[in-house]
């Protein structure tokens, strides 16, 4: 079917009380894990990549990859750059150049920037999105990432780690926020972080992020926006859960399955050192990836909602 636009399926799944998966192929074969499953559950989806890895993959050959993808899934699917790296004055004119490319959404995460910083560069995105018209995405409060390409990098991930009140999303503040950028959507942090993909760990991953949804039942019933959750490989499952009931209308999923295709990747050409073709090598990652995606979909309550 047609490639759909991101707030149109976020919308659908307020009305639904669902919310819209975002995975991300990491190479070209992830995409059609990704499209088969949403398939298969009867899911719409939405295909997310950072303006970093667009580029390195090949900006023409991997946005046609997935937006002729996108066109011939069975089910709705969006495409939506996420955010940069670091958010400095390069980051606009990255996300203008993958509007130009095809992409749907784009997202400028100014939450680690002086608040009249991030309102004034996710203002002018939203400007830009309405003439291009695609969707704007925007982020209030950080979420803490524990890796080193992030901005103001502190360091490893510490156990007794619990994101701190004061970096999280204000409501009232996302309220002016919001009315004063005209963003489609909002980025919160409501207790989740990111851990690094660099620091060993191995599946079944440690859920110690727990949610604060007395914080964002707030931000809910202030904020005039779709709201989006970015950060969900280590949140609890049944905060996850929560977070859809509360109105989260779409949830990013990246570090759960860049990890599981390379311990997989790994274990496999440890465990067959004769097996010779790339195609060989990635089946057995691929299908963990999507049984992943499969759990996330039905977790979001996303399956059997692509009518």
């Amino acid at each position: 079917m047609p490639i759909v636009r991101e707030k149109d399926l976020l919308a659908a799944a307020e009305e639904r009380g669902f919310a819209v998966p975002g995975f991300f192929p990491f190479n070209l074969d992830f995409i059609r894990p990704i499209i088969e499953v949403a398939e298969e559950e009867g899911a719409p989806v939405v295909l997310c990549q950072g303006p970093e890895f667009i580029e390195s993959f090949g900006e023409y050959v991997f946005t046609e990859a997935c937006r002729t993808a996108a066109h011939y899934a069975k089910v709705p699917v969006a495409l939506s750059v996420d955010h940069t790296f670091v958010t400095d004055e390069r980051t606009i004119p990255k996300l203008i150049r993958d509007i130009h490319l095809g992409w749907g959404s784009v997202m400028v995460d100014g939450s680690l920037l002086p608040y009249e910083k991030n309102v004034e560069m996710s203002k002018e995105l939203a400007g830009i999105c309405r003439g291009a018209g695609v969707s704007s995405v925007a982020a209030l409060g950080e979420v803490r990432r524990f890796f080193p390409q992030a901005m103001q990098y502190e360091g490893p991930f510490q156990e007794s780690f619990v994101v701190p009140p004061e970096i999280m999303t204000d409501p009232e503040q996302a309220k002016a926020f919001v009315e004063e950028t005209g963003i489609d959507t909002l980025a919160v942090s409501v207790g989740q972080y990111v851990r690094s993909l660099w620091d060993g760990e191995l599946p079944p991953f440690k859920r110690t992020a727990r949610l604060d949804f007395d914080r964002l039942e707030r931000i809910r019933k202030a904020a005039p926006a779709h709201l989006l959750l970015h950060g969900s490989t280590h949140v609890c499952e049944d905060d996850l859960q929560g977070a859809v009931q509360c109105g989260v209308s779409m949830i990013k999923v990246a570090s759960e399955q860049a990890l599981i295709w390379s311990n997989e990747i790994r274990r496999f050409v440890t465990e067959n050192p004769d097996v010779m073709f790339p195609e060989d090598i990635q089946k057995p990652a691929l299908m963990e990836v999507k049984e992943s995606m499969r759990k996330y979909i039905r977790l979001f309550r996303a399956n059997q909602q692509a009518g």
